[in-house]
């Protein structure tokens, strides 16, 4: 979380460092304690422009990083292959994540180019980060639909099967159903090897009549 507040004559400034790493979004606080003329007091960085560039470049490596997990989704979707629930779960956190970040490191950089701790031109890659961000976390939304119709499709697909194997057997339950019976007056009861060969003629042809439907 980025913060940045009066402490008497000095000012704290907090800008939260982001990275991936497998599959998390790794938050790393750099506080800085500065004079109101921008002279840092106490902090790992030597000025505020510096620790707030270093942020920005985390934010839009990690960026680029979901982006391009999220583009070897939507191949492996498109071309078919399975994709766990757990990667699209895991993208679509890290695109929200980093959404948030953005918002509040931009959030932060205009109190900051207000007080003029940083320049317009790292104000305006800050803009630039939040939109791709935003686009970004569209994106992983995308994906998520994507992923659910294609989930949609395998179950439509499997349940035809089904159906199919199910109105292909019908009528050899039907025959089966009568000479179960044991009854002796029905045609070719004493001769088991013609009624099974009466069976499967049916059933191809049944199979055969609902292929061509």
């Amino acid at each position: 979380m980025a913060y940045i507040f009066d402490e008497g004559d000095h000012i704290v400034v907090q800008i939260p460092l982001v990275y991936t790493k497998e599959g998390e979004v790794v938050e790393e606080l750099a506080e800085l304690v500065v004079e109101k003329n921008g002279k840092v007091l106490k902090g790992q960085f030597a000025s505020v422009q510096e620790a707030y560039f270093k942020a920005l470049e985390q934010l839009s490596k990690a960026l680029s990083q979901t982006e391009n997990f999220l583009d070897g989704l939507e191949y492996k979707l498109e071309m078919e292959e399975n994709v766990k629930p757990s990667e699209i779960y895991t993208a679509s956190y890290m695109a929200h994540a980093l959404y948030y970040h953005a918002v509040h490191l931009y959030q932060l950089g205009v109190e900051l180019y207000r007080r003029g701790l940083v320049t317009h031109r790292q104000l305006n890659f800050s803009r630039t980060l939040r939109r791709k961000a935003l686009m970004l976390r569209r994106y992983a939304r995308d994906v998520r639909l994507l992923h659910a119709t294609v989930v949609q499709l395998l179950l439509n697909a499997s349940m035809k099967k089904l159906t199919w194997l199910g109105t292909v057997v019908l009528p050899a339950l039907l025959i089966t159903s009568f000479y179960g019976m044991n009854l002796t007056w029905l045609p070719l009861a004493d001769r088991p090897e013609a009624v099974f060969l009466i069976l499967a003629l049916v059933t191809i042809a049944f199979a055969y009549l609902i292929n061509k439907i």
